[in-house]
């Protein structure tokens, strides 16, 4: 497959509410495939089972600006934008829900597609957003990311 492949990696944060992790914006002349995404806790011992969505956005949210890295040395700037650690929730839309799963906070999470029909597609100027869609029992400390292609541009 072509296009520029980006990573998006935030290092252990304290969480504590169910919420939006991370936002990605496609550039409006270009898809992004979505090729992977990851959370994973990093101070909790205990088993306790958190669910995430990665969901249509409608309306962005606030978060702290993130810049993807190219993957390839050379490669060009993302040309999107990614938000991660929302403090304002976006829109999300109802009907929006791509992926539903849930995780042991002991094991965490990684999703990746089975096959290229699996594969998150965002279209031109459209959001997507991976969130906890459930609080965690207490403050946990959380890393996550993704890794992003873009094609077009």
């Amino acid at each position: 497959m072509i296009g520029r492949m980006y990573g998006v990696g935030i290092a252990s944060q304290a969480q504590t509410a169910a919420k939006t992790l991370i936002e990605v914006a496609a550039p409006a002349d270009s898809v992004v495939f979505v090729e992977r995404v990851y959370i994973k806790q990093t101070s909790f011992d205990t088993a306790e089972v958190l669910g995430s969505t990665f969901q249509r956005i409608t309306a962005t949210g606030t978060g702290t600006a993130t810049t993807p890295r190219p993957l390839q040395s050379g490669d060009a700037a993302y040309a999107g934008t990614v938000e991660t650690n929302s403090t304002i929730e976006p829109t999300y839309d109802a009907n929006g829900i791509l992926v539903e799963e849930a995780f042991n906070v002991a094991v965490g999470l990684v999703w990746t597609p089975g096959n290229d029909d699996e594969v998150m597609v965002i279209s031109p100027s459209a959001l997507l957003g991976l969130n906890l869609d459930v609080a965690p029992s207490t403050s946990m400390n959380f890393s996550y990311g993704c890794t992003l292609r873009e094609i077009g541009g």
